[in-house]
């Protein structure tokens, strides 16, 4: 074997060697409604942490087993309850408006704010849970992030973080966000 082809395997032994080290997170296999069945909020009449808790994410389970609960003041609500938005149709039929709101810092059903965020220099930091707040630091510490390109990219919660999220200059800050985060709950 000459030098050059020594020095090209070593190098390449090196390079795979530190690849391997380099911590990895596929998170493109997720998607934010993977983390919608316990939402913690800010309760509505005692402003102390509350929970949004429903089963399973289908429109027709929404509407019966959706519930608001507060441990602290004891105030329950079911999303059935909520008033909902109506518009008439041209031909004078009256329809109901269910909207969720997805991937912003309140929860998608009652629109309450989340319990679980902090304010940070380029945005909002937010999780619905502890699990997508685990999710969301196991994606901002991989120094090398995946794609399963057989996946629906374009849903996945990895493609949907806001890039200043995802950016190596601000990994340190958001860390300790998360950190002060799960101390805070």
């Amino acid at each position: 074997m000459n030098l050059l082809n020594q020095k090209n395997l070593a190098k390449f032994i090196f390079d795979s060697t530190i690849y391997n080290l380099k911590k990895r997170f596929d998170a493109y296999g997720k998607t934010l409604y993977d983390f919608i069945n316990n939402i913690y909020v800010v309760c509505p009449h005692c402003s102390k942490q509350a929970i949004v808790q429903s089963e399973e994410f289908s429109k027709r389970q929404i509407q019966n087993e959706t519930k608001l609960s507060c441990p602290n003041c004891g105030f329950n609500k079911y999303y059935k309850e909520t008033p909902r938005e109506k518009w008439v149709s041209k031909s004078g039929i009256v329809h109901e408006i269910n909207d969720l709101v997805v991937g912003k810092n309140i929860d998608p059903y009652f629109k309450l704010p989340l319990w679980i965020q902090l304010r940070m220099r380029d945005g909002i930091l937010w999780a619905y849970n502890f699990e997508h707040l685990d999710f969301i630091k196991s994606h901002v510490e991989a120094e090398l992030r995946y794609r399963d390109a057989t996946k629906n990219l374009h849903w996945s919660l990895g493609a949907k973080l806001p890039k200043w999220m995802t950016l190596k200059k601000n990994r340190n800050e958001i860390l300790s966000a998360i950190d002060k985060l799960k101390r805070l709950t």
